[in-house]
């Protein structure tokens, strides 16, 4: 049986069209996202799009995404490590190796993106009524900050891509993890997880003291709020290369119990600032449902090809997510500058069906150019235990462990 779980793959692929969802959404739908707070909503009224209406309850939650994202990635980078720890009774873990690969997997689809992302960034600034241009030396510092993951020190160089705070957190997570890991085989994943759980409702609820102030906006993305939820997907991984699941029942009403608090604390402005928190625990009930081989569909059948598809999508995910918001950008950019008897036309929205292909098309070729070629190579199994051909046979066995038939790694659990 391979090794990886297909319907981690499909989350991830769920997780990046989401994202991609809300963000085209909030351009047809401006100020209705639950993501700012109560105060900013724009309330639902007589004279409120039907079309609003009718997508909200899907597209208004569409950053919950990053949330899952973090689990997954959590789960995905975890993984391994535990299957080798439970099996060989050690870790192990070389830093140096570990992060070496991390920076091979993900930084060549993200430099590239950041020249797709300053085309994004001039074409916006050129195009929108009354908006200043960037002059190209402040467009030369944000390129800087971000390839060096510096936003920290400069925050206002995220408007370079908006989401690449959610990398700023990766790489403290990842640099982080080898101490992490150390710290859960010492004291316990128990432990850890208290400890992480009220680091991050400290940050969540509790106002930033005065002396603070000053330097709040550099600590904004200061990974400690989100490592929680990182750390649930690894302790989900740690169950599963054990072999101890948790009961059906329980992911499902931490997956429900968690979407409904996130869903109603969205709207309850006392409580507001911990929704995106209980939407990510949300998104570990839902991780632990599908992270089992029992929850596998059958070979062949519809529910089986639908999650076939989304696997695909969640092979090139994380191209479609680096490149979405700037190939966004250009689109609407280009409607922006069409004769005003097109753009009464109807124009914008035909810029919004056309995203809908263009965006996803070119998330494909960005991941065959920039991200594929960096990926690890599929391992075949020892030649001890690899299985042969037989001699009289007109059905050839299939390429890989998986369900769908591609070529998979025999040790890696998913594209993390």
């Amino acid at each position: 049986m391979s090794s990886r779980l297909s319907n981690v793959d499909a989350l991830r692929g769920v997780a990046a069209l989401w994202v991609f969802a809300y963000h085209l959404w909030n351009v047809f739908a401006p100020g209705y996202s639950p993501q700012g707070s109560p105060a900013d909503h724009k309330p639902f009224d007589a004279d409120t799009p039907a079309g609003v209406v009718a997508s909200y309850p899907f597209c208004a939650y569409g950053y919950t995404g990053v949330g899952l994202f973090f689990v997954l990635s959590g789960f995905c980078i975890h993984l391994p490590q535990a299957r080798k720890h439970h099996t060989k009774g050690g870790d192990d873990l070389q830093p140096r190796p570990f992060f070496y690969r991390r920076l091979r997997r993900l930084y060549p689809a993200y430099f590239a993106s950041l020249f797709l992302a300053v085309a994004g960034l001039l074409a916006m600034t050129a195009t929108l009524d009354g908006a200043a241009q960037v002059p190209l030396a402040v467009v030369g510092v944000f390129v800087m900050v971000n390839a060096l993951f510096l936003l920290a020190v400069r925050p206002d160089a995220l408007s370079l891509n908006g989401v690449y705070w959610t990398l700023w957190y990766e790489v403290q997570f990842y640099l982080a993890y080898p101490l992490l890991l150390k710290l859960c085989r010492r004291v316990g994943f128990g432990g850890v997880a208290v400890g992480l759980l009220a680091v991050e409702l400290l940050f969540t609820f509790v106002p930033t003291p005065e002396i603070l102030k000053p330097i709040a906006p550099h600590f904004e993305w200061f990974f400690l709020r989100r490592y929680f939820e990182w750390f649930l997907g690894m302790w989900l991984a740690e169950r599963v290369a054990k072999g101890v699941h948790l009961p059906r029942w329980v992911s499902l009403a931490v997956a429900v119990g968690g979407a409904a608090a996130g869903v109603a604390s969205s709207h309850i402005p006392v409580l507001w600032a911990g929704h995106e928190f209980w939407l990510a625990v949300a998104s570990a009930g839902v991780l632990s449902l599908l992270a089992s081989p029992a929850s596998e569909p059958t070979p062949g059948t519809r529910l089986a090809r639908g999650r076939g598809v989304l696997a695909w999508c969640g092979d090139w995910s994380y191209s479609l997510y680096l490149i979405h918001m700037p190939v966004l950008r250009l689109i609407f950019a280009g409607e922006a500058v069409l004769p005003v008897e097109w753009r009464l036309g109807g124009s914008f929205y035909v810029a919004g069906a056309v995203a809908v292909v263009v965006v996803p098309a070119t998330a494909w070729v960005w991941y065959r150019l920039f991200e594929k070629p960096f990926l690890p190579k599929p391992t075949a199994p020892p030649a001890s235990t690899r299985p042969t051909q037989p001699a009289l046979t007109d059905t050839p066995l299939p390429v890989g462990g998986g369900v769908t038939g591609r070529p998979e790694p025999v040790t890696s659990p998913c594209r993390g």
